[in-house]
């Protein structure tokens, strides 16, 4: 059997975590298995090893790897990694995150072994010597790989085209997938609203900077429609979140409960989800949303612009436009028929084309192209 040696940065609930927990028991039952080096979480970070490791992964801690530059630790985890692929003998590596990436291709650059990165997120674009850094960093890491993910075109254009940070024949699209059908079970019937209930708002995902968590309290003050929202998860940020609602008087109508395990639910109640991103990949909680029927409103950035068509599965508003996207808002609240309407548009399109099945068929094709070159 084929072997696969897969490392994540770290398990935070998040999407590349996710990914893995599609990916790992697909590729198992099409040949390739392996265990998944994880490096350590961040302080007040949940850590989701359990969830992964309930989907028959073998997870193995490497607690040298972490985020962030440790010169010291980098030399140890990379020494590490070296004597895991020593001992595993993959016949592919498949890395995910960004610290993972660097130094899972550079030990296999030192070992021989053919090497895959996943690349989850759109974070060539960042302004200032940050950007320039990480765009010269990964012209070289992607010499030094054999292939690159890409979870949309779009990511893809900017990698080739548009930054030129590795070249075209390297690259590869890859959409993500999950267990469309399990989420939907969890989630359960939508519920019926009340015409008289206020709008409710979701929106998921870490509060850092990129994600412009305050930028929700934007949208909300300046909605015609009466609406309640929740932000669910953890971060650096999400204490200013609550004093700044607090400032602002929405305290009564804007709630940060946490991370919680069980999203599917919370995602089938709310009547829309809304981001408010800098930048995005494909994040996986808008395909969620539209597998239940629940209408997404974002911004036209990374690869949302290749998964929402505005008007037709979701609404779409030019990035950084907070007042747009309180007005896409007031708009679905304002016809009910029409948001029923597009959410089942949605909904059809998403369970068709972000099932796991079809990411580990893709996948573990690739695997096979790489280790037949081996």
């Amino acid at each position: 059997m084929p072997r696969v040696l897969r490392v994540i940065t770290r398990l935070n609930r998040g999407g590349p975590l996710r990914q893995l927990t599609a990916l790992v028991p697909g590729l198992a039952a099409r040949g390739w298995d392996g265990p998944v080096l994880a490096g350590i979480t961040e302080s007040g970070e949940p850590d989701g090893s359990e969830d992964l490791k309930a989907r028959g992964a073998d997870v193995q801690p490497l607690p040298e790897l972490r985020r962030g530059l440790d010169p010291r630790a980098d030399t140890r985890a990379l020494r590490a990694l070296v004597r895991w692929i020593r001992r595993i003998r993959p016949d592919v590596l498949h890395t995910h995150m960004g610290k993972a990436g660097a130094l899972g291709r550079a030990a296999a650059r030192l070992t021989g072994v053919r090497v895959v990165h996943t690349l989850h997120g759109h974070h060539l674009d960042e302004e200032g010597l940050l950007g320039r850094g990480t765009r010269a960093a990964e012209r070289v890491l992607g010499r030094l790989g054999d292939a690159l993910v890409c979870l949309s075109a779009s990511q893809r254009d900017d990698v080739v085209v548009r930054h030129r940070v590795v070249p075209g024949d390297r690259v590869h699209v890859i959409e993500p997938g999950f267990d469309v059908e399990g989420f939907r079970e969890a989630a359960g019937p939508r519920p019926e609203k009340p015409p008289a209930e206020p709008l409710q708002l979701l929106w998921t995902g870490r509060f850092v900077d990129v994600k412009r968590p305050l930028a929700l309290l934007d949208v909300v003050a300046a909605m015609q429609t009466p609406v309640t929202l929740t932000a669910l998860g953890e971060g650096p940020l999400r204490t200013a979140f609550l004093a700044a609602a607090e400032v602002r008087g929405l305290t009564k109508r804007v709630h940060a409960p946490g991370a919680v395990t069980d999203v599917a639910p919370q995602v089938a109640r709310a009547d829309a989800l809304v981001l408010t991103s800098r930048s995005e990949g494909v994040p996986l909680s808008v395909l969620e949303a539209m597998v239940v029927g629940t209408p997404v409103v974002v911004p036209a950035v990374g690869g949302l612009v290749d998964v929402v068509t505005d008007g037709e599965t979701g609404r779409l508003a030019p990035a950084g436009d907070d007042a747009a996207l309180a007005t896409a808002l007031d708009a679905l609240a304002a016809d009910p028929d029409a948001r029923a309407a597009l959410a089942a548009r949605a909904r059809t399109m998403a369970c068709a084309r972000f099932a796991a099945e079809r990411l580990a068929d893709e996948t573990a094709a690739l695997y096979g192209r790489l280790a037949a070159r081996s």
